[in-house]
């Protein structure tokens, strides 16, 4: 037996036999030497054939069930690896038959989630596509009257619940990342310039203005619709936590094993006490609690696409100075 663990648990749980055989013997050759006074040749040679036939008995054991017990401290994710290939006895067999059934329920079990979470997805983006009918009819009568104040705060807040409405769809589509993951070469420029210009109302109604600052050969290798996706959140929050008639910059820089791609504001910053959790999901620091947009669902975004794509992140932020997104690619 390899696992040197599962051969002490084996010893260790039929230790009681050998307490008990030995306990008999003791009680019984002590009985015997009392009314028959045996002598100690014939004791010694009765325990011996004990000791030998309680050991022929343990290795048959061993030989028979042994195997389970290695399986019983096996650490493994898969449920197959916990089948004794070839069993030697009825005890292993029953083992196996206990592990199939187990593989059995765990696949139903695993099935029926997929199915309840395919419909729950489905339904959400029923609603989701639903809701956002109305939102463009309500969206069209603020932009013929985005002049009056009330109309204004109309928007704002239309604005708003489309933003939710997409963070909700985003959140649903990370399940299907690897089956939509495309690796291919991609211009920093291009990508940024184009969530610039998807945000381009955002900028304008929020009063700041996108600097963009990146060579036009400096390429990285990634897929660039999630790409798109990390760079439009990060602007996005950008945009939200500035103050009116403040910039934001996009830069990149090439070194010779690494690119990187910082969006920077210079707008209220991040407590230090909430940079540590900024990436988790529903996660709304002191900032955001000030801010009815803030979901607590971007930034968790950000975060489980890059690792899917292999980008790291940095985060540097000082209050009423700023924050800077870093985007490294390797």
């Amino acid at each position: 037996m390899k696992n040197k663990d599962a051969l002490k648990l084996f010893f260790s749980d039929n230790a009681f036999i050998c307490l008990i055989v030995f306990l008999t013997q003791f009680f019984f050759f002590g009985i015997l030497f009392m009314i028959k006074g045996i002598w100690f040749e014939e004791i010694f040679y009765f325990t011996f054939l004990v000791f030998f036939m309680l050991t022929l008995f343990i290795l048959i054991r061993f030989y028979k069930v042994g195997r389970v017990y290695e399986k019983l401290l096996l650490k493994s994710k898969l449920l197959n690896d916990y089948i004794i290939e070839g069993p030697r006895s009825d005890f292993e067999k029953n083992y196996n038959l206990m592990i199939d059934e187990i593989i059995k329920i765990s696949r139903d079990k695993e099935i029926a989630q997929k199915q309840d979470k395919k419909i729950q997805k489905l339904m959400i983006y029923r609603f989701v596509h639903q809701m956002k009918t109305p939102l463009s009819v309500l969206k069209l009568i603020y932009e013929n009257n985005g002049d009056k104040d009330d109309y204004k705060r109309i928007g704002r807040n239309i604005n708003t619940l489309e933003y939710n409405l997409n963070q909700i769809l985003n959140i649903y589509k990370l399940d299907d990342f690897k089956n939509d993951f495309v690796s291919e070469k991609v211009f920093l420029k291009n990508v940024c310039k184009d969530s610039i210009n998807d945000l381009k109302d955002y900028f304008i109604s929020s009063q700041i203005y996108p600097k963009l600052d990146i060579e036009d050969n400096i390429c990285v290798y990634s897929d660039s619709k999630w790409l798109k996706l990390i760079i439009h959140q990060i602007l996005t929050n950008a945009i939200k936590y500035s103050n009116s008639n403040q910039s934001v910059n996009v830069t990149a820089k090439k070194t010779d094993d690494r690119v990187y791609l910082s969006i920077t504001d210079y707008g209220i910053g991040i407590e230090k006490a909430d940079l540590k959790s900024i990436f988790e999901l529903f996660y709304i620091g002191k900032n955001g609690r000030n801010n009815a947009d803030s979901s607590g669902i971007g930034l968790y975004i950000v975060k489980k696409v890059s690792e899917y794509l292999g980008h790291k992140l940095e985060v540097e932020s000082d209050i009423n100075r700023g924050t800077t997104i870093t985007v490294i690619f390797q």
